[in-house]
């Protein structure tokens, strides 16, 4: 496999020094021996290489750095990421699950890639055109490690277009069944890999299941956009009164109704709903909840589309804060990459004002552990939330 060298500037050191694997174009002096987007590349001050990664010339963010130091990028290499994280995780998570996100793009040292582990499963999601030239080596690589039963892609990013990249979906090793079952803290969990959103299943919101669970007993829960209604179950497990699971899709609530049945869970009159939750949200009565849950799916993907996803989260956290009881719990989370924690909590701010109601935050919410960040590279920090207060 050639590699392209990429020359930076000799007054742009930072872009290496700084360890951020993300080198913008314009730090780079010039660009030799190149064949074609996507190629893997040495990295160069003068003389000195100082990093090895992938290049694209299309694109704002001209290399995605996999090491800081002249490497040769093979199966060896992949294979020994794929066991470093693999050992990080399963340390972290103790055995809680069979379900986790082994690689996390940057945050586990490969740009570009997440690999999520579902049982004996794989789904993998390439976001750039480097990941893509390296798709059967890094198949390689997670065959040798694993031995998984199948391995899907499901790569459908919006950054693919900004690479010149069309959506990808196929089975790249074994076969990938209709439906598998995982496990979370005992609790099972029914997850489509071939037509569920994201990889199949929100493991990023493990930890907030737990956290929602424990102050749902005895309260009256609304859990919107509930998708299969796994923060619902935990509500059911830990004792809610009453709870009322609201999604748009009939897929996703059917999806729910088998994670209830898995559990041995019945639900009660009206605990799914199909409904827009902004019109739900709109027509539910005031003061007849007291714990709501809003975790919408990603309001923005483009800078062009920001302020309309800022008017989208303070209009449903408004709403709910005008119906929500005194002494009520809020559970609100945004995924959307370009809305950051500062821009979420003033979101927040702003919807409270209106509402005309006194909030307190307890707690700022995240991904879990096996969504661990790069202390370089805050980029890739897209799930955040807040547990508030409403007095």
């Amino acid at each position: 496999m050639e590699y392209a060298d990429v020359y930076l500037k000799p007054k742009r050191r930072e872009a290496i020094s700084e360890k951020s694997p993300w080198i913008f174009s314009g730090a780079i002096e010039a660009v030799r021996e190149f064949d074609e987007d996507g190629q893997l590349c040495r990295i160069r001050l003068g003389d000195d290489v100082v990093a090895t990664g992938y290049v694209n010339t299309q694109t704002n963010i001209a290399v995605r750095v996999l090491e800081f130091a002249d490497v040769q990028v093979n199966v060896d290499f992949l294979r020994r990421r794929f066991e470093e994280s693999r050992r990080m995780k399963e340390s972290l998570l103790q055995g809680c699950t069979d379900a986790y996100r082994l690689i996390h793009a940057e945050g586990d040292r490969l740009p570009g890639l997440v690999v999520d582990k579902y049982g004996d499963y794989l789904v993998m999601q390439s976001s750039t055109a480097g990941i893509d030239n390296l798709r059967e080596l890094i198949m390689e690589a997670l065959v040798a490690v694993f031995q998984p039963k199948g391995i899907l892609e499901k790569s459908s990013s919006t950054s693919r277009k900004t690479e010149g990249l069309e959506s990808v979906q196929q089975v790249l090793h074994g076969e990938i069944p209709e439906e598998i079952v995982v496990e979370e803290y005992g609790m099972k969990y029914a997850v489509d890999l071939l037509g569920g959103q994201k990889t199949g299943f929100f493991l990023d919101q493990r930890e907030n299941r737990r956290i929602i669970a424990q102050h749902a007993q005895g309260r009256t829960a609304l859990n919107c956009y509930c998708y299969s209604a796994t923060m619902g179950l935990g509500m059911r497990q830990a004792g809610v009164a009453t709870l009322h699971n609201v999604d748009l899709s009939e897929g996703a609530l059917e999806l729910a109704a088998r994670n209830y049945e898995l559990n041995g869970i019945a639900p009660g009159d009206g605990e799914f709903q199909e409904a827009d939750v902004k019109k739900f949200l709109g027509e539910i009565p005031k003061d007849f909840y007291d714990l709501i849950i809003l975790d919408p799916p990603k309001f923005t993907a483009s800078k062009r589309t920001v302020n309309a996803a800022i008017k989208g989260y303070k209009h449903i956290n408004m709403t709910a804060l005008r119906k929500i009881k005194s002494g009520g719990l809020l559970f609100t989370f945004s995924c959307s990459g370009l809305v950051d924690m500062e821009l979420f909590r003033k979101i927040l701010f702003y919807a409270a004002k209106d509402a005309g109601r006194d909030v307190r935050v307890v707690r700022p919410l995240h991904a879990d552990v096996d969504h661990a960040l790069s202390i370089y590279h805050r980029e890739n920090e897209y799930l955040k939330g807040l547990m508030l207060y409403v007095l």
